[in-house]
């Protein structure tokens, strides 16, 4: 679906909000719940501006293969990435709130300073109620040297700009609709070569997602959903890559009060490249899962998981199916002190180019599995500060490409700290 296209379809579904709405206006339950929300959680209030400032130590200590490489080659470094953050609110009685989040990775390492960065990033949203109806735009800036995923080794510049809009209108007190549009831009810097592949030539593009997404509420802290989502990507350097596709997912979702909160979707993804000739199709499951449980106020189990369709580097392997799964224990060792212990699974099943003349052995199936295990002891700082110790492990392996297996053991520390 074309951008104008899209936002025709907004500019309906405002029509209809705005013929929902009653002849005297006032503020709709979830603009005063937004605002209770950011009136509970900011530790920083003057006027009608609210403030969270956050110091945040991601990592700091060993890297011991800093370049993810295989075998005898791998080369640690002492490395620390520091975070300063924060998020801005300000609201306009109960009718409106707009939200600004900023903050910026400084990267260090003590002797490859080629690896050093500083990671920007910003977001803007807004949103405006009124008795039936919620408006919302937002927008989002990153520019980073972060590994996107385990699909790339070399971190490279690139920088994402994302940029959208809706509504969301109450047909009944239990039954809500959400119509939105997005476009998001992906831009690689165009000297950057990983596994002798430029990679602004095969992963720069741009994205356009239309989506509805349906909710009924069961109780105060619990709603059954469905989202129907349909994207266009477009790559300006490869064009035989460009593609549309469909997402059809019901789901749950339950609010952080609940006994059990977070999300799970469950659906069927169609995606239909523009020349079927070249680029593979792709039909079946996909999901989304993050949920947690907390027993007796002081373990809480968490569980993650995903599928879905990722494009790679890779020139003859141009996506990837990504199944990823993921468990993680806390438990809480009197008031301050925690241990934390997690492990993550990724698969990456790649699909061949339907056009390849690469040798057999590079046509033959490939799946590439990466285990992360991590662990760490902790103390709570203030109200959601935490500093901590421990260790994580991380390991691939790929069933055609020996070189891109490789195993990293970093350990060290996080600190967490807000105003």
């Amino acid at each position: 679906m074309r951008t104008s296209e899209q936002f025709r379809c907004i500019a309906l579904a405002v029509l209809v909000g705005v013929a929902l709405l009653v002849a005297r206006t006032a503020a709709a339950q979830s603009g005063e719940e937004a605002v209770e929300d950011v009136r509970q959680n900011a530790r920083i209030h003057v006027g009608p501006l609210y403030a969270n400032p956050s110091l945040l130590l991601k990592e700091f200590g060993i890297d011991n293969n800093v370049f993810n490489v295989y075998g005898d080659h791998q080369q640690s470094d002492f490395t620390a990435t520091f975070t300063p953050k924060a998020d801005l609110w300000l609201t306009v009685a109960k009718r409106a709130v707009i939200r600004a989040t900023t903050a910026a990775d400084l990267v260090w390492y003590e002797k490859f300073d080629d690896q050093r960065s500083i990671n920007p990033a910003a977001a803007l949203r807004g949103e405006l109620y009124f008795q039936r109806v919620m408006f919302f735009g937002e927008g989002s800036y990153l520019n980073t040297r972060q590994r996107p995923n385990q699909d790339i080794d070399v971190r490279a510049r690139h920088v994402d700009q994302q940029a959208g809009g809706g509504t969301r209108i109450a047909l009944t007190p239990e039954v809500s609709v959400e119509v939105s549009a997005r476009q998001m831009t992906t831009r690689y810097d165009p000297t950057v070569e990983y596994d002798n592949t430029n990679l602004q030539e095969t992963l720069n593009r741009d994205n356009e997602m239309f989506a509805v997404r349906a909710r009924y509420r069961l109780t105060s802290l619990t709603s059954l959903a469905v989202r129907y989502e349909r994207e266009r990507d477009t790559f300006q350097l490869s064009p035989w890559r460009d593609s549309e596709s469909y997402r059809i997912m019901p789901g749950v979702e339950f609010k952080p009060r609940a006994l059990i909160n977070g999300s799970a979707y469950v659906g069927y993804r169609k995606f239909t490249p523009a020349d079927p000739a070249i680029l593979p199709g792709f039909e079946g499951l996909v999901a989304q899962l993050a949920m947690s449980y907390t027993l007796l106020g002081a373990t809480t189990f968490g569980v993650s998981g995903s599928r879905d369709l990722t494009y790679s580097y890779d020139e003859l392997q141009p996506f990837f199916i990504d199944n990823s799964v993921g468990a993680s224990v806390r438990r809480a060792l009197g008031r301050r002190f925690d241990i934390l212990m997690s492990a993550d699974r990724h698969a990456y099943e790649y699909q061949q180019l339907l056009t390849s003349d690469a040798p057999p052995a590079e046509r033959s199936p490939r799946t590439d599995v990466t285990w992360n295990y991590q662990g760490s002891f902790g103390y709570r700082l203030g109200h959601n500060g935490r500093a901590a110790i421990g260790a994580s492990y991380w390991q691939r392996d790929s069933t055609t490409r020996p070189f891109r297996d490789y195993d990293n053991l970093r350990f060290g520390g996080t600190v967490s700290f807000g105003f």
